[in-house]
């Protein structure tokens, strides 16, 4: 009722009891915030300038890069604000002041030098100048409107730091932590190797039945098969004039007068139809695509044309029969005609088969490779087990705990296998991607106190600093796959 009283629209508010947005008004929401259009192009807006600042190109996909930049940036807002305001962390006008007071960033001090304030002889900031004035009241009325926008970007910048700091502050390392990082990087070991490489298990020996790849079809049709509803649209493209030994003045002439041709073939096929414009015109259909509403995959639109996300909404905001404006591409002009709308379905088990058999293949040739290991007799000489075909025997092979070995590489089961091994002792069967393998641990450094004793200060504090580095992106990234995020640009752009 509030919202009411305030002059909320009331499909609106009605709507967001029951979690919908309003794609009028909203971009989308995140987490139980609504996200206005307006401040979505804001920052969208700000991405773009920067873009621009680093001598980028702005082209259709650099625009779509940041719209994804400015989504990802206010979810991330979002979540900061919610526990900057949970920590009380809100910063007041004093905190500002004696920042800008005791420590003026670089950027605010040529932002008061372009205004021809605080500079010396030798055209360097004035740091007492600045403060003497600051203290005194004494600031140009002409420092007004730079003042302020620096005290709302502090506002937020400070904020973070002081959220940040606290995730970084809470970081602490135990003593065990720090001992058993110093046995991984610093034991050094020595393995021999019995390995099967599954992809070198001939297909003949592995037998995928119909019903088992029907079974997977169906567990995955739902995340891997599903097709998004859309829409079919053939299209003519006018490509841009290739500038090769053309003068300058008849390449915007000759572009002008395709710009104007597409114009008034779409202008045409809005009155009559695209078949009869094409046919007045004498042109031929370029080429007839699906499009879908998602980012996914250009949304169907080719490549080479860039991101025309005006061609997207044009697809699902107008009936069959439509016909387009005029649409830049990153490749020429083109006019677009809806023929028709599809449902969402899914992939015919035929177009996916082979790849479920070949996903089905590589499992089985790790069961396989796993089997073939469990049967060995490992009182025998390794090197004459190695005779079997698919068995590479890998003898003396050295590294640290923590390290890569030779052909089956770094791997977590193994290293919690060599922690607990003796010298002389065998490991379970370990699979990788590419290997299924077993490791008998000959020979394995002794612990040296001593060494330890040396190192610990140093390695506990390269411990914390490397955390320290981590632990706030962890809580943000973590924050995030939490949240729920209604992304609905999609929908609108």
């Amino acid at each position: 009722v509030g919202g009411l009283v305030g002059g909320a629209n009331i499909v609106s508010t009605i709507q967001s009891f029951f979690g919908k947005v309003d794609t009028r008004y909203y971009v989308g929401k995140v987490g139980s915030e609504p996200i206005p259009i307006s401040y979505f192009l804001n920052e969208r807006q700000i991405q773009l300038n920067r873009m621009r600042n680093q001598g980028r190109s702005i082209d259709s996909r650099a625009q779509q890069n940041a719209s994804d930049f400015a989504w990802n940036n206010i979810i991330e807002r979002v979540i900061k604000d919610k526990k900057i305001e949970e920590f009380n962390l809100k910063v007041q006008d004093d905190e500002i002041y004696n920042f800008l007071l005791l420590s003026p960033p670089p950027a605010f001090q040529d932002n008061l030098k372009e205004l021809g304030l605080f500079t010396n002889d030798d055209e360097n900031f004035d740091l007492d100048e600045y403060q003497t004035s600051v203290r005194n009241g004494l600031l140009p009325d002409t420092t007004q409107s730079l003042l302020m926008i620096w005290e709302n970007y502090l506002r937020t910048y400070l904020a973070d730091r002081k959220l940040q700091n606290i995730y970084n502050n809470s970081v602490s390392v135990s003593n065990h932590e720090v001992k058993n990082e110093y046995i991984l990087n610093n034991t050094n070991c020595t393995l021999d190797i019995l390995n099967i490489k599954s992809n070198s298990i001939d297909d003949s020996l592995i037998v995928i039945t119909e019903q088992e790849i029907n079974n997977k079809y169906k567990d995955d049709k739902e995340t891997k098969y599903k097709i998004d509803p859309s829409v079919t649209m053939q299209y003519k493209l006018w490509k841009n004039i290739n500038p090769t030994d053309i003068d300058s003045l008849d390449i915007i002439d000759l572009q002008d007068s395709l710009l104007q041709l597409s114009i008034d073939f779409a202008s045409d096929a809005q009155t009559s139809s695209f078949n009869e414009a094409l046919e007045l015109f004498e042109e031929s259909i370029t080429d007839t695509i699906d499009v879908t509403e998602s980012f996914a995959n250009n949304s169907g639109i080719p490549f080479q044309m860039g991101v025309v996300r005006q061609a997207v909404r044009f697809a699902f905001d107008n009936k069959i029969g439509s016909t387009s404006d005029s649409f830049q591409t990153n490749n020429g002009l083109a006019v677009f005609n809806i023929i028709k709308k599809n449902k969402s379905t899914y992939q015919e088990i035929d177009e996916v088969k082979n790849n479920i058999e070949r996903s089905l293949k590589r499992d089985k040739k790790t069961e396989y490779a796993n089997m073939i290991l469990s049967k060995i007799d490992f009182s025998k000489e390794w090197e004459s087990v190695a005779d079997d075909i698919n068995i590479e025997y890998l003898n003396s092979v050295s590294s640290n705990l923590n390290g890569s070995f030779n052909t089956i590489g770094k791997n977590n089961s193994l290293i919690k296998e060599l922690q607990k091994l003796n010298e002389g002792e065998i490991s379970s069967i370990i699979s990788s991607r590419s290997n299924v393998f077993i490791v008998k641990l000959i020979t394995k450094e002794s612990f040296s106190e001593s060494d330890y004793s040396e190192a610990k200060d140093s390695l506990k504090k390269a411990m914390i600093i490397k955390n320290k580095n981590q632990i706030y992106n962890q809580w943000i990234n973590s924050e995030k796959d939490r949240i729920d995020v209604k992304d609905l640009r999609s929908k609108i752009f």
